[in-house]
């Protein structure tokens, strides 16, 4: 298929506007443009002209919440040093959200904002008059906390180009992307030239959905049988009779996570996942839970015997990555953040007045959460209660 083909058909689906792109570089996969994730990793190819150079910047997004203790002096003083160390090397900054904790509770949130073409490093926000104003809040507050909230880019140069089986004067390009949960905006450039970059913007969440039943399909599409004059074995490549092909090639994103499903990290994909030459996509045929049941049957027990099974606890993928994810037991999600999502009212005051849910340490050094007293599965007592009882055994459990 020829570039010019390619090109009308990425216009027809939306993915690609009339006229010229910034700097050529067009993100050729996922597609449409503005989608849903469903898993943390995802690759991303971008189709770059030659004259583009040979290095490309990709700004994925990062995030971190932290609360620090500015209850002393001697804890005011050392804020930029707490602060200083939430930054990786190759970070910016896009929003920096901060809420004081009082003894009858936390402020509303104040935040500062930068664009992706206005994004600061740490050594440039440290130079902001508005930062300087932050720090004047934090060493005149009669607080004992700050929660902080930040969210920004993470540079990364990529070198590596392959030649375009379809047109000689443009390279494409493959990147490993980790996102964060909900909204993220990824943009691509030359490295001398951030201030033109293009958006690649998709939302990961904390839902399921079957590869078959999703909008948008690499495998088995126009763009793939493209790949397929270069990699043998892909899926589609003989009509979907067989499935050859390492999907690590491709699918690094999913090994680079910090906690990695044990199927994936030992490239045992079709453990799961089938080829189905009916619905022309990669499936699990089994579905969930059942093929998760196959490896996993002490939470199908643990589910079935309950006498208060959580509602979602049959749709593992609600909560869980199949691949990989930065957080422990392949949540989606940090435990907080994963169970106020759908239990929003339960973010503060729960289950009384100033208990923490998060940010303090119990006895066994692990830091508390929904989970030290809720078993997210299923439980013999009501609310999913860990312990028998009322309130108040539950707290002799730590008091």
């Amino acid at each position: 298929m020829r570039w010019t083909s390619l090109k009308i058909l990425l216009v027809s689906l939306g993915m690609l506007a009339l006229g010229d792109t910034p700097n050529g570089l067009i993100v050729l996969a996922p597609l449409p443009a503005d989608s849903i994730s469903y898993d943390q990793g995802t690759l991303l190819i971008v189709s770059a002209p030659k004259d583009a150079g040979s290095d490309l910047l990709l700004s994925t997004q990062w995030e971190s919440e932290k609360l620090i203790d500015i209850s002393t002096k001697a804890a005011k003083e050392n804020f930029p040093k707490d602060f200083y160390r939430l930054f990786a090397p190759q970070t910016t900054l896009e929003l920096l959200s901060y809420s004081f904790k009082h003894f009858k509770g936390y402020t509303k949130p104040d935040s500062l904002l930068f664009a992706y073409n206005d994004t600061v490093s740490i050594q440039g926000l440290w130079r902001k008059p508005e930062f300087a104003e932050f720090v004047k809040k934090i060493q005149t507050n009669d607080a004992s906390d700050v929660l902080l909230y930040l969210r920004g880019w993470k540079d990364t140069v990529y070198s590596t180009a392959y030649d375009d089986p379809n047109n000689d004067s443009r390279t494409l390009r493959k990147f490993n992307v980790q996102l964060i949960p909900e909204a993220n905006s990824v943009y691509c450039s030359p490295v001398s030239q951030r201030s033109k970059a293009i958006a690649y913007v998709t939302r990961f969440i904390a839902e399921s959905k079957p590869t078959s039943e999703r909008t948008v399909l690499f495998h088995n599409s126009t763009l793939e049988q493209s790949c397929n004059s270069c990699h043998d074995g892909l899926p589609s490549a003989d009509g979907g009779n067989t499935m050859k092909a390492d999907c690590n090639i491709c699918h690094k994103a999913f090994v680079e996570a910090t906690f990695i499903h044990a199927p994936v990290e030992m490239k045992e994909c079709g453990s799961c996942h089938t080829w189905s030459a009916d619905k022309h996509a990669v499936v699990v045929e089994k579905a969930v839970p059942g093929v998760c049941y196959d490896c996993h049957d002490e939470k199908q027990a643990q589910v079935d015997s309950s006498q208060f099974p959580h509602p979602v606890a049959g749709d593992c993928l609600t909560c869980h990555s199949p691949h990989g994810t930065e957080q422990k037991h392949l949540l989606k999600k940090p435990v907080y953040d994963l169970c106020t999502t759908c239990h929003e009212e339960q973010k503060s005051n729960h289950p009384v007045g100033r208990h923490p849910v998060r940010f303090v340490a119990l006895k066994n050094g692990e830091e508390i959460a929904c989970t030290s007293c809720h078993n997210p599965h299923g439980s013999q007592y009501e609310k999913l209660k860990r312990f028998p009882g009322g309130r108040m055994d539950i707290c002799t459990q730590c008091h």
